[in-house]
């Protein structure tokens, strides 16, 4: 059953993970890239900074052209405003999902660009908190890769050291 409070608490939960992530960085990770044609780790912190967030805001409004796209939104993000950016998306997607009609979010429905039809609350979850979920382990994933050798499977699940 969808709950606002239960997405709301999930979403912070994920944000924190990532913004603790970003902390366990050694030197020389922003430029990691797996593999030409993939992001590299200093994009990926901007497409996390807004992505999910945009994919809220627009689920909500049942529009899903509002506003710029993330990367638009994030192009000039310096890796050192992820933190701050990170609590910002948490407080703006609190708000907005507070602000939301919960008829709306149980009942109305809304098209994804690439066709599906959901109702709001079940796109919310299905898409941009599974987008977080995904991004921090693939946020974990280059970290490591990186050359973060303590890095440990709890890093990723938990926010407790």
């Amino acid at each position: 059953m969808f709950s606002p409070d239960a997405f709301i608490k999930s979403y912070a939960t994920e944000s924190s993970i990532c913004a603790r992530l970003f902390t366990k960085m050694p030197p020389g990770a922003l430029d990691y890239r797996p593999t030409p044609g993939q992001r590299n780790t200093l994009e990926l912190l901007r497409y996390i900074s807004k992505g999910p967030y945009n994919g809220v805001r627009r689920i909500v409004a049942g529009d899903w052209t509002l506003g710029k796209p993330a990367g638009e939104l994030s192009k000039d993000m310096p890796a050192s405003d992820f933190i701050a950016q990170m609590h910002w998306q948490t407080a703006e997607v609190t708000r907005i999902v507070r602000s939301a009609n919960p008829i709306d979010l149980e009942e109305a429905f809304i098209l994804m660009p690439w066709g599906e039809n959901l109702r709001r609350g079940e796109a919310l979850v299905n898409h941009p908190l599974k987008w977080l979920v995904g991004y921090r382990m693939q946020l974990f994933l280059y970290i490591k890769a990186a050359g973060a050798s303590t890095l440990a499977t709890p890093d990723l699940w938990r926010l407790t050291e």
